[in-house]
């Protein structure tokens, strides 16, 4: 794994890091060495034509006393947790320090820059939007354009053509046409004067970048081995471990470099970032925890200079190395795990960014070598904590200042000492290695016969691809097996890649490719062999590359073939619908019916204009933009009142189950989900069963479609939903939400697209839910993007404190009763869900209002996962539950519910159902896949008492038992469990019921459960470490569903209102992303709606032009004028009587 933390002071990192023989391993060539293209042309270091000489000699200011106290705070208040401090241990709980955070937000999210020069902190400024010019779509795309071809160490970076910059900044010049300085340190070796200067800004020439005492020194990326991998090399001996952890380290290195070194240089008046591709940087190799456990890690001390194009030395703009954390990581641990596999050892990929183990080093192993990691979890189970963050401080305040080693030959014996004590020899599997190792390099050493067996095994690698399903992204079987074995793996782990990616994303960065390819552990493949497949499938328009407006041409963000058709289809589908059906009520008619239709609840304009567009509009797709709050409820039940007495088919769809029950009490219109609406029609689409087809129309035929919650149905099934809706001939399909709220699982931002695009559209934007100013101003602000001005607004209603969890738990169980049934508990994450749910759990069981011993329930818990990684046997876990929801010939599982009982080093995994087992290869499952036929979940334990408050967390419709609404547990005896559903009904589960594996705790709920609910007062629990769960639309969620009183419970309120202001929370749409639409950013003029949409020319992309034509204008009678109020006085015709409509029953507002 790897940390990063700033660097607090150049003269206290001379002393922690550069200290002659301190705290480093013995005898090591390369313990603290110059490296980087920066330090080469600044003389620190010798270039690859000359070979550092650490023998040589050492510099006159080396001799730092061996015993110099380390400074604490030379890495600043701000370090993170890392491998010296036993993070590395691939079972604890920070092994992924930054999860979905740095590496996986989104690239707004980076660092930004002092106007000094500083380095940055993990933030950036938003990036420039592109500029619509509908002549331009497709110019660039589908492989047309022209790419130089990519050296063997280059990264992915398609440039535009012409090479120089318009602006007059000319990255192609580089460094390499600029004089190096002499080369002043042959060995290569740091000591610590050279190294305080330059962290300090001062060059060898001694020339200054930046201003002295007022910048940042440098960054610290700290490296760390897998527990295994550090015991088999330090205690076990075997020294190749270490060099390879260094290749790895030095791997890494050079990618950042190559990647992400940036300055920023100004350009008409702005300062931007640019790429360098040079560090100045130090690798510091230390062996051991403060604890004294074994621990293998390499500190890289990054210094805050680059040398620019023009070849002025400058401060390093750092923010692309922060973000990218993650990314390094993964890179690091594909390089070290291919590097032992050579070395004859078999690795085992554990948790996220590639972390891995050595097989055969035993879990209670490496958990009796972790003993910092477990006095951490000590002393947070002693202050009753279990939140990274509250893990991060306990790291923080409990650190001890490193002991320095007096006699490492004793401390390595009782390390060995400490081995055998737990059974463990060591040496027993690196001989097992050795051997493994010196049977490949018999091969090699038998000449021709070797590359014989190596192109045989290769092969066979592609051979038994043959056996697979076709890929759309790879070259064919027969091409591949004359390809050596690396870049057939590639093909595939690149294609793998883009699938993960694009089936939560319409557009990805370049970088993530990189990392996800990595992180599949195929053998032997690089990131340089990933850029060269990039570019090969931009050629053929396989990817598209997006909108460039970087000043260096770097592409950051691409998009697929796929995402575009999908994105074009469904503004050609809106197209083809507008003026294409009568409109049920004629526009100058439309409020007199309405307001017929809503005497219990009469109509403001904004609901008056909806309802209008929805009943008076002649085309046959439109579409409702309600705020949170604004009533939307209220104006589908006019609406469904108006549909009900003119007799008209109607059908409500919704994203999940509880928010079709929802719809259904909102409207009294039959309701089902998008996904079984979609399944059920969806002979429509493929042609494949006529009679199903020609059902489906009579079904449909003339019938009104609501879509409520329409902000979370993916570009996929929107696309579905337009296609049906003019196959069949609907007279309506109607979607309402609001898109500024959560947006869909999967890829897409489809309801922003389609508004985007020209799709007729009334706004409503009046706040009914909020009854007090100061709330309707919060609400206002998170409206338009301002989350970070309302958290100021709130004021004293946001709490700080060290253990939010903790905070929230006691303040929600300090109200009197009548109030905790107002006050609902929204949360940003899972993590912080749970450990709420217990700790309210636990004050419930102390005040004695939970009855009874309590019921030990094993229950399932989910495991996000996409269908490409399903295909991957490391995403299976002994003990995870398979669910198989349809027959699976390819791989020979029936439909069914199978224990994972053990995965294999061959790629497969043995599962068990019935006692009976069977191992099944998952590559054997069809890529590509457009519907979810697998599902895993893992088990968690938890207690339920008479009184709990319980959520479903899957479907049993005949009980109308749907996931995600709420119980309470009413009784608990031998033969069950009472659960009281909303409607006051009980239902008994025996006690092997699968509906008691499908129950959690409900005191608190995530805000992506919240979207729809109502509240009178709410509390909300956000860190201002969670990079991307804080943000601007889970916060709007949450703060939009309180009537009366919010408060907001966070460790570090400035912190997080940074964050909130940085983060939107967004998704990509691949047309936004390739600058063919303003969809978000609002940086492209904005489109006549009034025109079709054209996508301009997309040749090269496989769309037909039956995709993007609309048909022919239908005679019918215009809609009303967008975002206005159809006349309240009527016409010469005579006024037709308000309706007299049945009584429908009302729910909440939305």
């Amino acid at each position: 794994m790897i940390s990063m933390a700033p660097v607090g002071s150049a003269g206290g990192a001379a002393k922690y890091f550069a200290a002659d023989n301190y705290y480093t391993i013995e005898e090591s060539a390369e313990e603290s060495i110059w490296y980087g293209e920066g330090a080469e042309l600044l003389g620190l270091a010798p270039g690859e034509d000359q070979e550092a000489q650490p023998g040589a000699g050492k510099g006159k200011d080396q001799n730092v006393p061996g015993d110099a106290e380390p400074e604490e705070n030379a890495l600043g208040e701000a370090e993170a947790p890392g491998g010296e401090d036993g993070a590395g241990e691939a079972d604890d709980g920070e092994k992924d320090h930054g999860e979905k955070g740095a590496g996986e937000e989104s690239k707004e999210t980076a660092g930004r820059v002092a106007e000094n020069g500083a380095l940055a902190s993990p933030e950036r400024a938003e990036a420039d939007g592109a500029v619509f010019d509908p002549d331009q779509i497709g110019g660039n795309v589908g492989g047309k354009q022209e790419i130089p071809p990519l050296a063997e160490e280059a990264s992915f970076n398609p440039e535009l053509p012409g090479g120089g910059l318009e602006n007059g900044v000319d990255t192609s010049a580089g460094a390499e046409k600029l004089e190096k300085m002499p080369l002043s340190n042959p060995t290569g070796k740091v000591d610590a004067g050279t190294f305080e200067n330059i962290l300090n800004g001062k060059l060898p020439d001694g020339s200054q970048v930046g201003e002295p005492g007022k910048r940042a020194v440098g960054m610290d990326l700290t490296f760390s081995m897998p527990k295994s991998a550090t015991l088999l090399s330090l205690v076990g001996g075997d020294t190749r471990i270490t060099q390879a952890h260094m290749g790895a380290v030095k791997t890494a290195m050079g990618w950042v470099e190559a990647n992400l070194a940036e300055g920023r240089q100004k350009i008409d008046g702005r300062a931007v970032p640019v790429r360098t591709g040079n560090l100045v940087y130090a690798l510091f190799q230390h062996d051991t925890s403060r604890a004294l456990d074994p621990q293998g890690h390499v500190h890289a001390v990054i210094a805050n200079m680059t040398r620019m194009p023009d070849g002025n030395w400058r401060a390093l703009h750092n923010g692309e190395i922060w973000r990218n954390n993650t990314v390094i990581s993964s890179i690091y641990h594909a390089a070290f795990r291919d590097s032992l596999e050579k070395l004859g050892y078999a690795v085992q990929l554990q948790g996220k960014h590639g972390t891995f183990e050595i097989a055969g080093v035993p879990k209670n192993v490496r958990e009796a070598f972790s003993q910092r990691r477990a006095d951490i979890l000590a002393k947070a189970t002693e202050l009753g904590t279990a939140t990274k963050q509250g893990l991060r401080e306990i790291t923080k305040r409990t650190r001890d200042d490193k002991i320095a080693v007096e006699d490492r030959g004793a401390l390595t014996q009782e390390w060995k000492a400490r081995a055998a004590d737990l059974g463990f020899v060591p040496e027993q599997l690196i001989e097992q290695a050795k051997v493994s190792a010196n049977k490949e390099a018999g091969l090699l050493e038998r000449g021709v016969g070797a590359i014989e067996d190596g192109l045989k095994g290769a092969r066979q690698f592609v051979l038994d691809s043959l056996q697979k399903p076709s890929d759309p992204l790879v070259d064919t079987a027969l091409k591949r097996v004359m390809m050596t074995g690396p870049v057939a793996r590639t093909q595939l782990a690149t294609a793998s890649a883009i699938r993960i990616l694009s089936q939560r994303e319409a557009a990805f960065e370049v970088h993530q490719v990189t990392k996800t390819a990595v992180d599949l552990g195929l053998n032997g493949v690089t990131p340089e062999l990933i850029d060269k497949r990039l570019i090969e499938l931009t050629n053929r328009g396989e990817l598209v590359p997006g909108d460039n407006k970087r000043a260096d041409n770097v592409v950051e963000m691409v998009t697929t073939r796929d995402a575009l058709e999908t994105e074009a289809g469904i503004l050609g589908e809106i197209e083809r619908g507008k003026n294409g059906v009568l409109p049920l009520v004629r526009p100058d008619r439309a409020v007199e019916v309405l307001s017929g239709a809503s005497k219990e609840r009469p109509l403001n304009d904004g609901q008056m204009a909806a309802a209008s567009t929805i009943i008076a509009s002649s085309d046959r797709i439109v579409a409702v933009q309600g705020l949170a709050g604004a009533g939307k409820s209220t104006m589908l039940g006019a609406v469904a009142n108006v549909l009900d007495f003119e007799k008209k088919p109607a059908l409500g769809l919704a994203f999940q189950n509880k928010m079709v029950a929802d719809l259904k009490e909102v409207t009294g219109l039959e309701a089902m989900t998008v996904a079984s609406f979609l399944m059920q029609h969806d002979a429509l689409l493929t042609g494949d069963h006529p009679q199903r087809a020609s059902k489906s129309r009579d079904m449909l035929n003339g019938a009104y479609l609501i879509v409520d919650e329409a902000s979370m149905i993916s570009n996929n099934q929107m696309h579905a939903l337009t296609q049906i809706a003019n196959v069949a001939s609907v007279d309506k399909l109607v979607l309402v939400g609001d898109r500024k709220q959560l947006l869909s699982i999967d890829a897409g931002k489809s309801f922003a697209v389609a508004q985007a695009g020209g799709l007729a559209t009334a706004d409503m934007n009046e706040n009914l839910r909020q009854r007090t100013p100061e709330l309707r101003a919060v609400a206002a602000l998170t409206n338009v993007g301002r989350a970070g001005n309302a958290l100021k607004l709130l004021g004293d209603r946001v709490i700080e404190t060290n253990d939010r969890v903790e905070t929230a738990a006691e303040y929600w169980l300090n109200l009197p009763e009548d109030e905790r049934d107002k006050t609902m508990l929204f949360t940003s994450g899972r993590e912080t869900r749970a450990n709420l749910n217990e700790h309210i759990q636990t004050g419930l069981k102390d005040e004695g209002k939970l009855k009874g011993g309590g019921l030990k329930l094993t229950v399932a818990d989910r495991v996000d996962r996409t269908r490409e990684e399903l295909r991957y046997a490391h995403s299976y876990q002994p003990g995870f539950r398979l669910e198989v929801w349809t027959r699976l010939q390819s791989v020979g599982l029936e439909r069914g519910e199978y224990r994972v009982s053990r995965v294999f080093q061959n790629g497969k995994v043995e599962v068990e159902r019935n006692r009976k087992r069977k191992a099944f290869d998952p590559q054997k499952l069809a890529s590509g896949a457009k519907l979810d036929k697998l599902n895993l979940t893992a088990t968690k334990e938890i207690e339920v008492h008479e009184g709990d408050k319980i959520r479903w967390t899957a479907n049993d419709k005949t009980r109308d038992l749907l996931n995600s609404s709420i119980g309470r547990v009413v009784g608990i005896d031998g033969s069950g469990v009472m659960v009281e559903r909303g409607d006051k009904s009980v239902v008994r589960l025996g006690m092997d019921d699968p509906m008691l594996k499908r129950i959690d705790l409900a005191y608190a709920l995530n805000m992506h459960m919240a979207q729809g609910i109502t509240t009178d007062k709410g509390l909300v629990v956000m860190g201002s470490e969670e990079r991307y769960l804080s943000n601007q639309r889970l916060f709007n969620v949450a703060v939009t569903r309180v009537r009366d009183d919010v408060k907001v419970i966070t460790d570090d309120k400035e912190k997080l209102g940074r964050q909130l202001n940085r983060t939107t929370g967004d998704k990509y749409s691949a047309l936004e992303e390739a600058g063919r639409l303003d969809v978000d950013k609002h940086k492209i003029a904005a489109r006549d709606p009034d025109k079709p949409f054209d996508p301009g020319s997309l040749e090269g992309l496989g769309l037909a032009d039956d995709k993007l034509r609309a048909g022919p204008p239908s005679e019918s009678k215009p809609e009303p004028p967008r975002q206005q109020t159809p006349a309240k006085q009527g016409n010469d015709e005579k006024a037709v009587q308000p309706l007299s409509l049945p009584e429908k029953s009302k729910g909440m507002e939305l």
